[in-house]
């Protein structure tokens, strides 16, 4: 077996086809197809099929791309430890944010473009937590803990919330004993449950007034702009928008983190990344904390 097939066979997992792989690698799709038909004979088993969905890898084919995703990080690894770093920082660099923070996270990393102007961004928006191990991200912006064996981090900075709503909603509305006393309430669905500004609702906010439930707070934002109620927010997502702030104090807060391999630790371009980001949290931080 020629090791070297196993980066045609990473190529066409990653990019979902012959023709993304081929774009990938910089080669044509017979090329893959038949360094990928050469790695199945020399193992003796398939391991992609083709269906009428597209490609699709067989368990054989996903244990081999899972050795191909290792021998790439410890090759790349290898490479950064023998240079020591003289390398000029190039190439791309899959980043992951959730929804909210995504602005922000651009406005960290612009100045890269200048610094490193061979560096790529990939900006991945998601919902849900990104594999690292499978390389759907290289750096991930979480904003909780990471009690997962394997990953490393490196604290950013603190999110802080508080409790917003719309001039027009607050006119005429009798102030309460408590913050939200009286109020209709923008919750939060499942999808964020766990996060700590949802959990505060659940344990402040009566079931019976949460008016519209959002699945994020960037849809929790609008809600508060459309006058349905009060909105638990992280204040950085607010900004200048025309909201007011129900009180100065920060309801809730927890700290932000990049989450990376740790074998990867060492790559330049990775470094100057997360390096960015603890910069505007720097920066930026009375925002960012409220």
């Amino acid at each position: 077996m020629r090791w070297d097939d196993l980066k045609y066979l990473l190529a066409v997992a990653e990019e979902g086809g012959l023709a993304g792989a081929a774009r990938a690698l910089a080669v044509d799709a017979s090329t893959v197809s038949r360094r990928i038909a050469a790695l199945e004979e020399a193992l003796g088993t398939e391991l992609v099929a083709r269906t009428p969905e597209g490609m699709t890898l067989s368990d054989a084919g996903r244990l081999a791309t899972d050795s191909a995703r290792t021998i790439t990080t410890e090759l790349a690894t290898l490479t950064e430890r023998i240079t020591g770093g003289r390398d000029e920082v190039a190439g791309r660099v899959r980043v992951s944010s959730t929804d909210s923070f995504a602005a922000h996270l651009l406005t960290a990393l612009a100045p890269l473009r200048a610094s490193h102007p061979q560096l790529i961004i990939d900006l991945v928006v998601a919902t849900g937590t990104v594999d690292l191990r499978r390389r759907e991200a290289d750096v991930a912006v979480r904003f909780f803990r990471e009690e997962r064996e394997g990953l490393a981090m490196r604290k950013l900075g603190t999110i802080g919330w508080s409790l917003y709503a719309s001039p027009a909603y607050l006119g005429g509305r009798p102030k309460g004993s408590s913050f939200l006393e009286g109020h209709d309430v923008v919750g939060y669905g499942d999808e964020i449950k766990n996060a700590i500004g949802p959990r505060w609702l659940d344990e402040h906010a009566g079931a019976d007034s949460i008016r519209v439930r959002c699945s994020n707070p960037r849809a929790a934002l609008d809600a508060a702009l459309a006058g349905m109620g009060v909105a638990l927010l992280p204040c950085y997502v607010v900004g200048d928008r025309p909201l007011t702030r129900m009180t100065d104090q920060v309801i809730v807060a927890h700290d932000a983190f990049a989450v990376f391999l740790p074998e990867r630790r060492s790559e330049g371009r990775l470094r100057v990344v997360i390096d960015a980001l603890v910069a505007h949290f720097a920066r930026a931080g009375a925002v960012l904390t409220g």
